[in-house]
């Protein structure tokens, strides 16, 4: 009896401790920030913590509520589940792995781009179901869901508001999605890898020659399918 109460006070002791360890401690310890997360100020406990101004690479978050998972802590890893319920940024919700691979899992909701795309004028994108994994070489592993990309500004008189939407995969090592608008007129395939390093290639069909010499005007130029603007960089 004597043993059982010593074992049930010790359960009871740990449980306290990694109730109420500070989240900041823990996401530094566990090395978040090798994970691209950052934040401005980290508050609360892994059970109840809430991160400001926090980052994702790329991607700002704003102001989210997260927790992390003990089991995962134990073993070193990051995996924490986050939300951002806010009625002027949009919702966003999802799950950050920081190894064994790295990467998202039920992402939905939407986000700014910081910077867009290069010459690409991303304003926003949208997750639906989204979900990408990277090996410790930075190869894409594994990859599911959609995404949807909003332009900020017309290109060349095209309105393309309603964005370009397809479905996330893995492609030769690399995260692929094959984004078109809803008249088809419109492709935008973009590639990234587990560093970042992403390649997106815009190609809009143009038959009327004013639109095609607009387009010329602003870095596309003729090729397959249609005129073609690259860009590459880093999120």
């Amino acid at each position: 009896m004597r043993r059982r109460l010593i074992f049930a006070a010790v359960a009871v002791a740990l449980l306290l401790i990694v109730a109420t360890f500070p989240m900041r401690l823990a996401l530094a310890m566990a090395g978040a920030e090798g994970s691209g997360l950052t934040a401005r100020e980290v508050n609360g406990s892994v059970w109840a913590g809430e991160l400001i101004e926090a980052r994702l690479g790329a991607l700002p978050l704003g102001n989210v509520q997260a927790s992390l998972s003990p089991l995962a802590l134990l073993g070193g890893d990051v995996e924490m589940a986050f939300k951002r319920p806010d009625p002027r940024l949009g919702d966003l919700a999802g799950r950050l792995h920081g190894s064994n691979p790295r990467g998202l899992s039920d992402l939905n909701g939407t986000s700014s781009l910081s910077g867009g795309l290069g010459m690409v004028p991303v304003d926003s994108l949208r997750f639906e179901g989204t979900a990408v994994r990277f090996d410790e070489r930075g190869r894409c592993v594994s990859a599911a869901g959609r995404i949807q990309l909003n332009v900020g500004t017309s290109i060349a008189g095209l309105d393309l508001s309603r964005g370009l939407s397809g479905p996330l995969r893995c492609a030769d090592g690399r995260a692929e999605a094959a984004l078109t608008s809803q008249s088809g007129m419109e492709r935008l395939t973009l590639g990234f890898d587990g560093s970042g390093a992403y390649r997106a290639q815009f190609a809009i069909q143009a038959d009327d020659p004013a639109m095609a010499a607009a387009l010329s005007a602003i870095g596309f130029r003729p090729g397959n399918g249609g005129f073609v603007l690259v860009s590459t960089g880093r999120f």
